[in-house]
């Protein structure tokens, strides 16, 4: 028998956070069973699965999401985090040195090393070029760094910074408070030098030929849910509500390379 999947992995750093957003959506799929909500799911951002007719909603980096999959996905719901300084829809990245380093800004970080956690991540990479490129005109993001180091993930670019491997990196807020609240030796080792943009949250998307339902019934069902969640979960999730963010918002991420 053909199982459906939803796809969590975007900010599942742990089993507390994998738990919370899988009770989540058990929760939201007992309030409205026309939903059809899938009851199995997948700690997974990958390529594979993402575009897998077995996983009906995955949670992605809107980069990929217009740069890649715009004629394969949509958008359904996007979080609004709660986190100081963020106001609906929209997440933005922290720019982090080692604790011990003299570093105080990006601009005197040239000539050295930079993570980052994949060249596809809105977070990771391309707030960071458009840092450099644009908002503070230092010249093309390859040339002003000696070397970019590609790291795979965000814990890994803070692994880095905390090992010495390299010098500075670009951390979506959200994962570095779900990262530094699992292991808070974590934010003692860092120093914050800076922010990016406020972007378009990572949405959840479903297949573009084959929508698993509305967007509408789906956040009325995950906003009611979300309110009767165990206050354990809700504190993982660290979420105000959902909301429909258009695909056209997310074009904006594309101008934010230029």
């Amino acid at each position: 028998m053909k199982r459906d999947f939803i796809g969590i992995g975007m900010y599942s750093v742990n089993f507390e956070l994998e738990k919370a957003w899988q009770e989540l959506f058990l929760l939201a799929g007992k309030l409205n069973p026309e939903l059809a909500l899938p009851v199995h799911f997948l700690n997974a951002v990958d390529k594979k699965n993402i575009l897998s007719n077995e996983t009906r909603i995955s949670h992605i980096c809107g980069l990929p999401l217009v740069s890649h999959y715009k004629k394969k996905l949509i958008p359904l719901f996007t979080p609004h985090f709660d986190l100081d300084g963020l106001k609906g829809p929209n997440y933005f990245s922290y720019f982090m040195v080692s604790q011990s380093s003299q570093i105080n800004s990006v601009d005197e970080t040239k000539g050295l090393v930079a993570a980052v956690n994949s060249h596809d991540s809105h977070s990771g990479a391309n707030v960071f070029r458009r840092e450099i490129e644009v908002r503070r005109e230092l010249g093309f993001f390859n040339n002003f760094y000696k070397k970019i180091v590609i790291t795979g993930s965000h814990k890994n670019s803070i692994q880095n910074i905390i090992d010495h491997d390299t010098d500075i990196a670009c951390v979506d807020a959200m994962s570095f408070f779900y990262l530094s609240r699992a292991n808070p030796k974590i934010a003692n080792q860092l120093k914050i030098i800076g922010r990016s943009i406020i972007s378009p949250a990572p949405p959840f998307v479903t297949h573009k030929d084959n929508p698993l339902c509305s967007s509408n019934s789906l956040i009325e069902a995950l906003n009611t849910a979300l309110n009767l969640l165990d206050q354990r979960f809700k504190d993982n999730l660290k979420i105000k509500r959902f909301s429909f963010v258009p695909l056209a918002k997310y074009d904006s991420i594309i101008n934010q390379q230029d």
